[in-house]
């Protein structure tokens, strides 16, 4: 059985956490566009300029991963797992991940992104 190369393996995986990053920010987007928040054009920013910055990684993972002729698809997901076909130099692979592994990293994908181009005040 073939396996999958450290890079294979880091874009896979790099290309479900920026999937579904943006996903979960997008959510929190809409629920935060009708929070009851005095403040809230600030936020909304945030979340936007991170969404978009994820969404410019993203594109390039992929663009990377459709050079090397790999792909990841999402099979199944329930309470505990999510179950993601990687296609790769004509083989198939099945990877479980738990999806509480998954929230964490997910939170600490997020995370450097809101920190990674910090915007002071203007002045």
């Amino acid at each position: 059985m073939a396996r999958l190369t450290v890079e294979e393996e880091r874009l896979s995986e790099t290309c479900i956490l920026y999937e579904l990053s943006r996903k979960v920010l997008e959510n929190d987007l809409a629920r935060m566009e009708e929070a009851p928040l005095k403040l809230k054009d600030p936020y909304i920013r945030l979340l936007e300029r991170t969404i978009h910055m994820i969404g410019r990684e993203l594109s390039l993972t992929k663009m990377r991963m459709k050079k090397i002729g790999l792909k990841v698809e999402l099979n199944s997901r329930d309470d505990t797992f999510s179950e993601y076909t990687i296609f790769f130099r004509g083989y198939a692979m099945t990877a479980k991940y738990m999806n509480a592994h998954l929230k964490n990293q997910v939170a600490e994908t997020i995370e450097s992104c809101f920190f990674r181009h910090p915007q002071g005040p203007a002045g």
